[in-house]
């Protein structure tokens, strides 16, 4: 077979993995009508709740905020219990716990709307005062100290800030968070990941403009960085998807090297769609086009009290599997 044949049959064959791709999104993504497995409608509820504890954690919150979010959360929880799903499933009880919270904050803000608490005290059965979610508020000194702890303590004091301080991040220590984020596994020692930083108020103005996820902070982020991976790195269509595994590695390692340095972080997707890839290339003006973007990182220094998002996760039991 010559060389230019071998050459026009990879393609096809590559061809034919991403519209394999194509086709398993496009039947499994809850977007589908089609789609209504338990699974797909807790991550449903799952974020819907996030969003709604976002809001809580901002600076500076709006009142009445989230009402139509409150109240498309409340058909899926009835959507789920006319399923017969379990009502004592994670995300359920967390979403239940959830606007509970979001009552108190709203009226803590001076806001009432009766018509929505009374739909939302259906599900009061439900309520648990104990159960840990909505948001926290924590010093930065408390933080410092767990920071020091053991790794199970680090790790888990670490969270998603929405909140910084009105200081810009010196590039030196986010080079020494680099340093550490560097020793993160990468396939075959490519390390493809590559991360720029961009501190202008004019730029990172654009960028909050573009990105998704980061409503009603934008404004307060005085640093993002931006993680990519290059596709250079890596070869046949096979790897089509190691990219974004590299990209996460590094990412994760990153936010918690960064948080070890006092420097809180809150990372933003990068809701591919090819004009917002355009516009962020040509804002930022040096990302090479061989560069796939993975995910923004909005960054800051901790405020000395710290107000985040608490997310509750699913149990353990619910996430491993063991045979």
């Amino acid at each position: 077979m010559s060389g230019v044949l071998k050459h026009i049959v990879k393609d096809f064959l590559m061809f034919c993995d991403y519209f394999s791709d194509y086709c398993k999104y496009r039947k499994f993504n809850y977007n589908n009508p089609s789609v209504c497995s338990k699974s797909a409608l807790e991550a449903k509820i799952f974020r819907q709740t996030h969003t709604i504890e976002k809001g809580m954690s901002i600076e500076r919150p709006r009142k009445g905020f989230g009402e139509k979010k409150i109240k498309e959360l409340i058909d899926m929880l009835e959507l789920y219990m006319k399923k017969e799903f379990s009502c004592l499933d994670t995300a359920f009880i967390n979403a239940v716990n959830v606007m509970f919270r979001y009552v108190e904050f709203q009226r803590k803000l001076g806001y009432e709307n009766k018509d929505l608490y009374k739909a939302i005290n259906r599900y009061d059965k439900f309520y648990d005062e104990s159960f840990e979610c909505g948001v926290k508020e924590v010093t930065y000194i408390e933080l410092q100290k767990e920071i020091h702890q053991e790794f199970p303590a680090f790790f888990d004091s670490r969270h998603s800030v929405r909140q910084f301080s009105s200081e810009n991040v010196d590039y030196k220590s986010v080079e020494k968070a680099i340093d550490i984020a560097k020793k993160c596994p990468t396939a075959c020692n490519r390390q493809a990941f590559r991360v720029y930083m961009y501190s202008q108020a004019e730029i990172n103005g654009f960028i909050g403009e573009v990105i998704a996820g980061n409503t009603g902070f934008g404004d307060s982020v005085k640093n993002y960085l931006v993680v990519t991976a290059d596709m250079s790195a890596f070869y046949d269509s096979f790897e089509r998807n190691q990219l974004y595994i590299e990209g996460g590695i590094f990412a994760m390692a990153l936010i918690e090297a960064l948080h070890y340095y006092g420097i809180a972080s809150c990372i933003l997707q990068n809701g591919e769609k090819k004009s917002s890839d355009k516009e962020i290339r040509k804002i930022c003006n040096n990302i090479p086009q061989n560069e796939k973007i993975i995910l923004y990182v909005a960054v800051g220094y901790y405020k000395d009290k710290v107000t985040y998002a608490v997310s509750h996760r699913k149990s353990s039991s619910e996430i491993f599997i063991n045979r």
